[in-house]
C-alpha cells in the first residue's frame, strides 16, 4: 500500500495515510472553489488573532506573504492529490513559507469545521449577489419586450387551447413578477447565508480570548452564528439557497418551454435568430432551438442538486461530520447551472422576433368568447351561466357553418336567444356582435391586473420604478462585500501592500 509522503500536518495521532484512502476522501477539487474565499478566511481570522495578542505583527506579516505568493501561485502546476482539502493546502503552504514556528501559528482557534462553512458562507454570498445581478438584467430585458408588444394582440392559453386574447406584453409582465419573486427569494436568503461561523471552531468554541465580531466586520457578514454547535453543522442556508435557484429554474424552463412550442413552422409565433440557432447533422432544412432545449433539460440538474443535498443533509447525526464534505458540490453544480440559464435566456429574449402577422392569423376568432359573455352580462343584465350558454350555442352555429361569429344574422341570433332565455334579445346581441372587434374587447377589460393595453401601460410603469429599486438594493448589498474587502486591505496595508488588489487583478 502506497503511503502519502505530503499533507499529514495534521496526523498528530496517526501514522502515514494510504495514497488511495487520501484520493478518495480528498475535496481539494471543488474546494478550488473557495480557494479565494479561504484565504480571505484566513487573513482575517489571522489578523484578529494578531490583535488578541496571540501573533505578532512580525509573525502575521510572513503569514501574509506567504498566503500572497499561495494566491499568486499557478495552481495547476502543484501536487495537489495529496491534500486531503484546500484548508490543508493552505496551511501546509505556509507552514513550507514561514516555517513551522510561524505557519503553525496559522490554524489556532480554529477547526477545518469553521474554517470551511465561513469560506462556502462567503462564497456563497457573492454568487447570489451574481446571479441576482443577471437576474435584474434579465427583468430589464422583459420589460423591454412588454414596452415593445403593448400593441400586440396575442392568444393566450390554457389546457394548451386558445382561451383569450390579451397584449403580449402581458406575458412578458407576467414572467417579471416571477423572476422578480425569484429575486426576492434570493434576497431573503442572503440574510441567512450572511451570518458568521467563524471562531466556533471544531463543535463548542474555544478557551482562547478570540473576538468573533472583528472577523464579522472585516468579511462582511450582516451577523453571527452565535451558537458554536450550530455553526459548523448546520448548512440549512445552502438548501434554502439551492431550493430558490431550483424554483428560479423551474420558471426559466416553462418560458423555454413555450417559446419552443411557438418556434415551431406549426406555430410559428417568434423567430430565432440563426446565431442562436443550431442545425441538423442530417437535415439540411433544419433551424433547431437547442438553446431551449438545454435550459429546460438542466433544470433537471438544479433539481437533482437539490434532491442530492437534501439526502446528504437528511440523517447526519448532530454536530460535524464528514458527510457535509458532500454538501459543496450539488450547491456548486446548482449555482452555476443556474447563472449561466439566467445569462442565456436573456440572451434568447433580446433576439426573439415576433411575427405580428402570423399571430394575428392563427388567434382563433372564438377567443373572444368570454369577453362576448361578459358584454351581454353587462348590457342585458343576464345571468353569467345564461350568458355563457347562449355564447357556447353561438360559437357552436359558428363552427357549424363555417361562419364567423359575427358573420351569424339577427334570425340566428333569435332562435339561439329564444331557446336559451326564452325571450328575444337578438336586437342587443348584433349590436355586441358588430362591435366584437378583438383590439376593442380586450380593451374592454377593467379588473385590477388584466391583460389590457391601458392595465399593462400601468404595470410596465410600476415595475420600471420597482427594477430600479432592485438595482439600488442589490447595488448596496455588492458595495457592502466591496468595502468589507477594502476594510480587510487596509487593515493588514502596514503589513503587505497590495494583498487584495493582486488578487482583484487575477479575477479572484
Amino acid at each position: 500500500m502506497e503511503h502519502d509522503v505530503g499533507g499529514g500536518i495534521y496526523r498528530s495521532r496517526l501514522g502515514p495515510v494510504s495514497s488511495e484512502a487520501t484520493r478518495y476522501v480528498s475535496s481539494i477539487r471543488e474546494d478550488l472553489w473557495i480557494f479565494s474565499e479561504d484565504i480571505e478566511c484566513t487573513v482575517a481570522h489571522d489578523f484578529m488573532l494578531m490583535e488578541q495578542g496571540y501573533i505578532t505583527e512580525e509573525q502575521l506579516k510572513r503569514i501574509l506573504e506567504a498566503l500572497k505568493r499561495l494566491r499568486d501561485e499557478d495552481l495547476s502546476q502543484l501536487d495537489l492529490e495529496k491534500y486531503e482539502d484546500v484548508h490543508e493546502l493552505i496551511e501546509s503552504y505556509v507552514v513550507k513559507q514561514a516555517g513551522l514556528e510561524v505557519g503553525g501559528l496559522v490554524h489556532t482557534a480554529r477547526s477545518r469545521n469553521d474554517q470551511v462553512v465561513t469560506a462556502v458562507r462567503l462564497k456563497t454570498r457573492r454568487e447570489v449577489l451574481s446571479i441576482m445581478g443577471e437576474l435584474l438584467k434579465l427583468e430589464e430585458t422583459l420589460l423591454k419586450k412588454a414596452r415593445e408588444t403593448v400593441d400586440i394582440v396575442f392568444p393566450f392559453y390554457t389546457h394548451l387551447q386558445q382561451a383569450q386574447a390579451a397584449p403580449l406584453s402581458h406575458y412578458f409582465l407576467g414572467y417579471f413578477d416571477m423572476f422578480l419573486r425569484d429575486f426576492n427569494r434570493l434576497s431573503e436568503s442572503f440574510k441567512r447565508v450572511n451570518q458568521n461561523p467563524l471562531g466556533s471552531v471544531a463543535i463548542v468554541g474555544s478557551s482562547l480570548k478570540i473576538d468573533r465580531s472583528l472577523t464579522t466586520r472585516l468579511l462582511g457578514f450582516d451577523g453571527i452564528v452565535e451558537n458554536s454547535f450550530d455553526a459548523v453543522s448546520s448548512r440549512d442556508f445552502a438548501l434554502e439557497v439551492v431550493s430558490n435557484l431550483n424554483i428560479l429554474m423551474l420558471n426559466l424552463s416553462r418560458i423555454m418551454e413555450d417559446l419552443i412550442i411557438w418556434l415551431t413552422s406549426e406555430y410559428g409565433f417568434f423567430t430565432l435568430p440563426d446565431e442562436l440557432a443550431f442545425p441538423s447533422s442530417a437535415m439540411p432544412n433544419k433551424k433547431n432551438p437547442c438553446i431551449l432545449e438545454l435550459t429546460r433539460a438542466r433544470t433537471g440538474r438544479v433539481f437533482s442538486s437539490l434532491a442530492q443535498l437534501s439526502m446528504v443533509c437528511k440523517a447526519v447525526p448532530s454536530g460535524y461530520v464528514r458527510d457535509l464534505q458532500e454538501t459543496k458540490p450539488p450547491l456548486i453544480e446548482a449555482i452555476e447551472t443556474t447563472r449561466e440559464a439566467v445569462r442565456i435566456v436573456r440572451i434568447v429574449l433580446e433576439n426573439l422576433e415576433e411575427n405580428r402577422e402570423r399571430i394575428r392569423s392563427l388567434t382563433e376568432p372564438s377567443i373572444i368568447a368570454l369577453d362576448i359573455a361578459e358584454r351581454i352580462v353587462e348590457e342585458a343584465r343576464v345571468p353569467f351561466r345564461l350568458a355563457h350558454r347562449l355564447v357556447g350555442e353561438i360559437v357552436k352555429l359558428s363552427v357549424k357553418t363555417g361562419r364567423r361569429m359575427t358573420g351569424l344574422t339577427e334570425d340566428d341570433l333569435k332562435e339561439i336567444s329564444l331557446h336559451v332565455l326564452g325571450r328575444d334579445i337578438s336586437s342587443l346581441l348584433a349590436s355586441i356582435l358588430r362591435e366584437a372587434d378583438t383590439s376593442v374587447l380586450v380593451s374592454k377589460r377593467v379588473s385590477l391586473g388584466a391583460g389590457s393595453p391601458e392595465a399593462d401601460a400601468k404595470m410596465l410603469a410600476a415595475r420600471e420604478k420597482t427594477l430600479q429599486e432592485c438595482y439600488s438594493m442589490l447595488g448596496l448589498m455588492a458595495q457592502k462585500d466591496r468595502e468589507a474587502r477594502m476594510l480587510l486591505e487596509y487593515s493588514v496595508s502596514r503589513l503587505v501592500k497590495g494583498f487584495f488588489s493582486s488578487a482583484a487583478e487575477k479575477g479572484l
